[in-house]
């Protein structure tokens, strides 16, 4: 689960305009003010039928949102704090308006003063979130969001963190909550509240995006408020949530650690490690591109690169470096050899493992030893633990049973979709096959239990699609093409019903130079290399069959389940926790 730099721009047109299938409208709208019968939309002869929807303009000024009383939505009483005229971070015009839904999950909302074309967007958050963060995790270059099509909104998840991985929240029930389950949901009730006071109407089409804790979000979303969201871009979902952070997280810190408390594994040894991985695996797949399709399609030995006896070098592994990374790439096993989580650490995602696994060249201590600790703290248990470490973690099932009992708030694990499925809902979930912190095996895992419950592959593909990206770490990150669009995609699904087929998917240099494109296909379909031209560019490569077809339904203590749900709240003074009602 990331952290990420607060307040960075939703995508850059400049970037890969090509991607998305909207063209720029250069129209110059006047903003139009006061009451009137109908709202009001841009001139004729501004719009063309390539750029989408109508543009509909304010019918109110910004400033008198500020005034409004939004006390009385039903579930999701709230205040506005401001509502100042601003320019968005992609540059255009927008009333932003920031206040709180009761208890205190902080929302920001932009709105577009010349250019919205009836759709709205909400952004996930990352880590344990705790701040408010405009970030559209699968948007780049998109061309809709740029020229500012959208109504944006985004939240803090409920409450206020020193840092992204700050728990201390969850000494509070209510906190909890509105961090498992509650915060999006009431913020799209508001947000949509403020559209209608402010344009005279609804928007026509909600879509969320967001990555880690975001995609866990998105797909909260789907299961329990199925009609809140047309179009749902989940990415990476930290959705098993309690397991996650618990074991795979608590694992990726406990065997890296030695008797004395000293990580095992460095990040010196990382590059040779990687290295050993790739001339092992990469041209596994039919291509030696530096990046590998599958993990699954190649078993490494880390035993292969055993230092000599009494030797320790930077092209080699201790007996106790050996074990170290057999233990992360096998995942968290209890006493009787069970998985906790369904996935470890995949093969050619070792480069990406500084920072989170081991402490960095620089010293910077590993993100997963404290990530899990707060959790335990705060988080996982009834009730608080504030001095509870790893070391007093027991891998059984007796404490993943008990772990467990919390998942009825934090997790997002249902495969029952019915709901949103026949709200018209789109779901398009996407991972990085070289994801160092959470794997993409519990992805595929419960995109599996999808297709089971919802009629087989074809019936489910039909509203939900996954694409795994080869090479990518985290969110993004890694060797492979890692920033696509996946906004627009989603947009004409929804609008237009075309289900997507592939996304492009761009590697650049850190002067923004274009190194590699690569397309992405729907999960289990790959990409292979037709045969001519360069391996570096996308449109010489076609979708084909996977050349192995591996399960994907992975045994583990955990499930994917209905009914486990539950919401929780104050009744007379006592905290009751209830079965969710299903949704309809």
């Amino acid at each position: 689960m990331r952290a990420r730099a607060r307040y960075r721009t939703p995508g850059r047109a400049t970037r890969t305009a090509g991607i998305c299938a909207l063209t720029v409208a250069l129209a110059v709208l006047v903003v139009a003010g006061g009451a009137q019968a109908a709202p009001p939309t841009a001139a004729a002869g501004q719009i063309t039928a390539a750029d989408g929807p109508a543009v509909v303009l304010p019918r109110i000024d910004c400033a008198a949102l500020a005034g409004q009383d939004l006390s009385g939505t039903p579930d999701a009483p709230a205040v506005i704090g401001s509502a100042t005229e601003t320019t968005s971070p992609s540059g255009w015009p927008a009333c932003e308006v920031k206040g709180t839904v009761a208890p205190q999950i902080q929302f920001d909302v932009l709105l577009p003063t010349e250019t919205w074309r009836q759709r709205y967007l909400q952004t996930g958050c990352s880590a344990f979130c705790g701040s408010v963060d405009f970030f559209a995790d699968a948007a780049d270059g998109c061309v809709p969001l740029d020229r500012g099509d959208f109504a944006v909104a985004t939240n803090n998840q409920g409450h206020v963190g020193v840092s992204g991985f700050d728990a201390t929240f969850g000494a509070d029930p209510q906190l909890r909550v509105d961090f498992g389950y509650r915060a999006d949901h009431v913020v799209a009730l508001v947000a949509k509240r403020l559209i209608t006071l402010y344009y005279g109407q609804g928007p026509r089409w909600s879509y969320f995006d967001g990555c880690s804790q975001g995609g866990h979000e998105g797909l909260t979303e789907a299961q329990r408020y199925p009609h809140d969201f047309d179009g749902i871009i989940a990415g990476a979902p930290a959705s098993l949530f309690t397991s996650l952070i618990v074991w795979s997280t608590g694992w990726h810190a406990t065997a890296n650690t030695d008797a004395q408390g000293r990580p095992i594994l460095t990040a010196a040894k990382l590059p040779a490690l990687h290295a050993a991985v790739l001339r092992e695996c990469d041209a596994r797949d039919g291509l030696a591109d530096g990046q590998i399709d599958d993990p699954r399609a190649c078993r490494f030995d880390p035993g292969r690169l055993r230092c000599p006896a009494g030797a320790d070098t930077p092209d080699c592994l201790t007996d106790a470096q050996v074990e170290a990374v057999r233990k992360l790439y096998d995942g968290p096993r209890d006493e009787r050899g069970r998985l906790m989580y369904p996935g470890g650490e995949p093969v050619g995602s070792e480069a990406n493992w500084a920072r989170w696994v081991t402490p960095t060249t620089g010293g910077a201590p590993a993100v997963a030893e404290g990530n899990a600790t707060n959790a335990l703290r705060y988080l996982v248990f009834p009730s608080v633990r504030p001095t509870m470490t790893l070391r007093d973690l027991r891998y059984d099932s007796a404490t993943f049973r008990e772990v467990d009992k919390q998942a009825g708030i934090y997790d997002a694990v249902n495969p029952d979709l019915t709901a949103f499925r026949a709200a018209g809902g789109k779901l398009l979930l996407w991972h990085g096959w070289a994801d160092q912190a959470i794997s993409p095996y519990g992805t595929i895992a419960y995109y599996h239990a999808v297709t089971q419950r919802m009629g087989g592959t074809d019936a489910t593909r039909r509203f939900a699609r996954l694409f795994l990206l080869p090479g990518v770490g985290h969110c993004g990150g890694g060797e492979g093409p890692d920033a696509f669009d996946a906004l627009t995609p989603a947009v004409d699904w929804v609008e237009k019903g075309v289900a997507p087929d592939r996304l492009v998917a761009t590697k650049r240099q850190d002067d923004d130079t274009v190194v590699r494109t690569r397309p992405v296909h729907p999960y289990p379909a790959v990409a292979r290399y037709d045969g001519s031209g360069s391996t570096d560019e996308a449109a010489n490569f076609v979708p084909a069959p996977p050349p192995v077809r591996y399960r994907d339904d992975i045994a583990w203590l955990g499930s994917f389940r209905s009914g486990y749900e539950q919401t929780c709240g104050w009744r007379d003074g006592r905290w009751v926790c209830a079965p969710a009602p299903r949704p309809r």
